[in-house]
């Protein structure tokens, strides 16, 4: 004999199920969509095959430009970002976000004591990321391929040049004493410079200054030095380690 009671029973739990069921997937689909339409509002763009670009555009540039003309030092709090690919080597780069102890501007990047502050330190999956992403910010007047390590002849000039021009009356400089340096503060540190810079760029930028930074008051000898010479003064400060 059949047992309605228990026939009825199962057909109204299934209906029951059914009905959950579609419920269920209704929430879930509407959760996607509100979460879909808050990113959108927000203006964030998940893009993975560019890791980093949301920390360097939410983060990085509350103080450094990523974008933009070349400005002058004293209008900006940090140095601009927009060349990084050019600029930085990248293994250095990527430790130096973990630990940013290395001084790079002894007085501030604009000289400004009130604006003065420890640069922010990333976790290393992070600083990896925004490593990645900045190596893609270049500059198209930054010749790639132009630097070769210097022979002895161009080291010895590019020595000799760096000592004539008192390069050390500005900038932190190696030195074999009980500092390891010797020079003024008053601007960038050399320091280590030969693993932190990549030499296109610094040619590139010891051509001509102002390019990247107008008004910036750097040294730039009158007459000119020639290409050749600045190419040897180049390579030599490649070797600061």
């Amino acid at each position: 004999m059949i047992n309605i009671t228990n026939t009825v029973s199962t057909k109204m739990t299934k209906i029951h199920l059914t009905k959950y069921s579609k419920i269920f997937t209704i929430l879930v689909i509407g959760s996607l969509l509100t979460l879909g339409l808050d990113a959108a509002n927000s203006g964030e763009v998940v893009n993975t095959s560019r890791p980093g670009a949301h920390t360097v555009k939410t983060v990085c540039t509350q103080c450094h430009r990523i974008e933009g003309p070349p400005m002058p030092r004293r209008t900006k709090q940090a140095p601009d970002l927009i060349w990084a690919g050019n600029k930085y080597q990248p293994a250095w780069l990527e430790a130096w976000l973990q630990n940013p102890t290395q001084r790079l501007y002894p007085l501030g990047y604009d000289y400004n004591p009130k604006r003065k502050k420890s640069h922010q330190t990333l976790p290393a999956h992070e600083a990896k990321a925004v490593t990645h992403y900045l190596a893609t910010l270049k500059d198209e007047r930054v010749q790639e391929g132009i630097m070769k390590p210097g022979t002895l002849e161009q080291l010895k000039k590019g020595a000799q040049l760096y000592r004539e021009h008192a390069c050390s009356n500005c900038h932190w400089t190696p030195a074999k004493n009980r500092r390891g340096y010797t020079g003024s503060k008053s601007s960038t540190s050399l320091l280590k410079m030969g693993t932190r810079l990549q030499a296109d760029w610094v040619y590139r930028f010891n051509l001509n200054p102002n390019d990247f930074v107008p008004d910036s008051g750097a040294y730039i000898p009158k007459p000119l030095l020639l290409k050749e010479n600045i190419y040897a003064i180049t390579s030599y400060m490649m070797t600061f380690q």
